[in-house]
């Protein structure tokens, strides 16, 4: 007996955000099936006949299966369906390879592959309330976003975790949160209880000059082992410290000051304020993501904030449009980095009239 046969394996979209879902259809038959149809006639007791044919389905018995070695992938049968699967995937920006498995009764088995594709997460913060509110009407395809906790009434001034059902959760639906708090760490077991949504964690960010090296990674350990022990962790894409560029390159960090065992990622806020000339995007990033790279080879990437200033001359803004294309470009290139999210708040870095870098940046949200 011949093995079944795969015509295709598709996924529909192939291109989620984390927490989405795509329908994967596995098209496939077996080459000794037959439909076989012979002439016939029927009549009634009146002597009226009509010519029909009979047909005789011998089809061989398949099973489906997808499978995927990909974490953070929930994969679920369609209860009517058996050629048709829902995959969800709740990860970070990579491919998520599938395996389409079709097998007879007599264990004759046949593989086929596709995959999906999770994209680098362009976005962009801003303060809460009003300037959140207004960057999400005026750029309503942010996949990334920064939520700094706030200050709740405690005897300290160091801010608690964001609200879940308030604020940047809800004025922003669609994003992934990379949610920041400098209170008490253990406060994070609580709040995971009511995750019902993808995001990124640090705790206290950009914590030079505030937390000595050996408290803060003693300290952020509990975020690695609080969520690895939570029955919410699916949500949780990934951990890490963030630092400033400047710390790292024109400062002479060292990233091993705030890497602690377990975390995931590392942020790096990246800014010019440069006024005479763009940066390109291997100075904008590449000699502090080289140093965290060094660091920690493996470790995924994030730049949190990103900001540039107009430069003098660049009267219309088609200089400051062009390089924000260019540095996305690279950060596409790259395979590490997850996600960028451009800090639309203070004036010298807001994109406004005229309307190219708005629009740049708009566009490449989508990409």
């Amino acid at each position: 007996m011949a093995a079944p046969v795969i015509r295709s394996v598709s996924a529909t979209p192939s291109v989620l955000l984390p927490g989405q879902s795509t329908t994967v259809v596995i098209d496939a038959y077996h080459p000794d099936s037959r439909l076989l149809t012979f002439p016939g006639r029927v009549s009634d007791p009146t002597g009226a006949a009509w010519d029909t044919s009979v047909r005789v389905d011998l089809a061989v018995p398949l099973t489906w299966q997808l499978t995927t070695t990909a974490t953070g992938v929930t994969i679920t049968p369609s209860g009517t369906d058996p050629t048709r699967f829902t995959v969800t995937v709740l990860a970070g920006r990579g491919t998520v390879p599938l395996t389409a498995v079709v097998r007879d009764a007599a264990g004759h088995t046949t593989t086929a592959t596709t995959t999906v594709t999770v994209p680098l997460l362009v976005g962009m913060s801003a303060e809460k309330g009003a300037r959140t509110q207004r960057i999400v009407a005026e750029y309503p395809d942010i996949r990334y976003m920064r939520d700094f906790g706030t200050d709740g009434p405690d005897a300290d001034v160091l801010p608690e975790l964001p609200a879940l059902n308030a604020g940047k959760f809800v004025d922003a639906p669609s994003a992934v949160m990379h949610v920041s708090w400098k209170d008490d760490v253990e406060q994070l077991t609580s709040w995971l209880d009511g995750l019902s949504r993808p995001i990124y964690l640090t705790w206290y960010h950009e914590p030079m000059g505030d937390v000595a090296p050996a408290t803060y990674r003693t300290t952020a350990t509990r975020v690695s082992q609080i969520v690895a022990a939570h029955p919410k962790k699916r949500w949780v894409l990934g951990h890490g410290p963030i630092v400033t560029r400047y710390w790292l390159d024109e400062g002479g960090g060292n990233p091993t000051d705030w890497g602690y065992p377990g975390m995931t990622h590392y942020g790096i806020d990246c800014y010019s304020r440069d006024t005479a000339t763009y940066w390109t995007a291997s100075r904008m990033f590449g000699v502090s993501f080289g140093k965290v790279r060094a660091a920690y080879p493996g470790i995924r990437l994030l730049v949190p904030e990103y900001g540039l200033t107009r430069t003098t001359a660049d009267t219309t803004g088609a200089g400051r449009a062009q390089t924000l294309k260019d540095h996305v470009t690279w950060l596409r290139q790259q395979a590490d980095v997850d996600a960028v999210a451009y800090w639309n708040n203070w004036a010298e870095f807001e994109l406004g009239d005229p309307p190219l870098e708005s629009t740049a940046w708009r566009n490449l949200q989508l990409g």
